[in-house]
This record gives structure tokens, C-alpha cells and sequence, in this order.
């Protein structure tokens, strides 16, 4: 009798521990161009839903920019500018991912540190090649959270400043 108490009680908590155990989901960031409006003057849209970040449109041109080692940039190209808000769930911001474009970084290389502290704020510049009008951004904005992807993407009729 006492070893079915105790299989009982381990059928109880098992699935709770088990809860705890797993990704949990964190609402989606908030984004908007970053303050110097790198890439230039361009129609810049962000539906939240679908994660998605449009810019550019017909006629328009994303600026060209030499290489700046102070700000992460070692080639020259087009680029653009975002600041993700990181959702108000995340808490802890010395752990966490973001790949794009072939980069793995750790938390303390993206989010923004202000007076020495991390805070939930990511501002990232990547580039836009002719070849690349959709980027994927995929984010673990701190451990136990679920991976989320953002694209951004390069309107039609957007054109790169040569």
C-alpha cells in the first residue's frame, strides 16, 4: 500500500516538475528604428502579430556605410538600424542568444548596457545585400524562454546605394 502512495504521489508531481522543466513562450519585442535612422529615410512598418519588419518601397534607398570597428562593422555595405525591445516577461538579461546573418552572439555582446547594467534593449545593424532582401533574426532572450524569429524585410523597388 505504501509504494502505491508513493507511485500516486510521484504520478501527481512528475507532470509539475516537468513544466518547469520546459521553454516557456514570452510575448513578442517591441521595435523601431534606431536613433540615427541608419540606412536613411525609409518607409519602415513593424506588424508585431507576424514578427515581421518591413522596410523601404519603391523608389527608395538604403544608405551605404564604410566599415566602423567602434560600432561592429567590419565590412562596408548598405545597412539598417533597429532597436528590439526586449517583451516584458524577460527579466534577466546576462544570458540569452541572437543569431543573424551567420553570427552567434551571447547575451552580454547584444544587449545594450547603460551606466555598466544590461538592460532589455537590442540595436542591431545589419547589412542588405542585393542578393538578401529577407534577414532572420532568431532570438533566446534569456535562458528558459522560446527561440523567436524575426524577419526583417526589403520592400520591392527598394534600391542600395552604391
Amino acid at each position: 500500500m505504501k509504494k502505491f502512495k508513493v507511485f500516486v504521489a510521484f504520478l501527481l508531481v512528475f507532470p509539475l516538475i516537468m513544466v518547469g522543466c520546459g521553454d516557456f513562450a514570452v510575448g513578442n519585442a517591441d521595435i523601431i528604428r534606431d536613433s540615427e535612422m541608419t540606412g536613411g529615410t525609409l518607409s519602415f512598418e513593424y506588424n508585431k502579430d507576424t514578427r515581421e519588419i518591413f522596410f523601404g518601397g519603391e523608389g527608395e534607398v538604403i544608405q551605404f556605410y564604410e566599415a566602423d570597428i567602434l560600432k561592429g562593422w567590419n565590412e562596408s555595405g548598405n545597412r539598417l538600424g533597429i532597436i528590439m525591445q526586449a517583451p516584458s516577461e524577460v527579466t534577466e538579461f546576462e544570458t540569452g542568444t541572437l543569431t543573424m546573418q551567420g553570427q552567434s552572439l551571447s547575451a552580454e555582446n547584444f544587449y545594450r548596457t547603460v551606466n555598466g547594467e544590461k538592460i532589455g534593449e537590442v540595436v542591431l545593424y545589419p547589412l542588405v545585400k542585393e542578393n538578401e532582401k529577407e534577414i532572420e533574426i532568431k532570438i533566446t532572450w534569456q535562458d528558459g524562454t522560446k527561440e523567436q524569429v524575426y524577419k526583417i524585410i526589403i520592400k520591392n523597388g527598394t534600391q542600395l546605394m552604391k
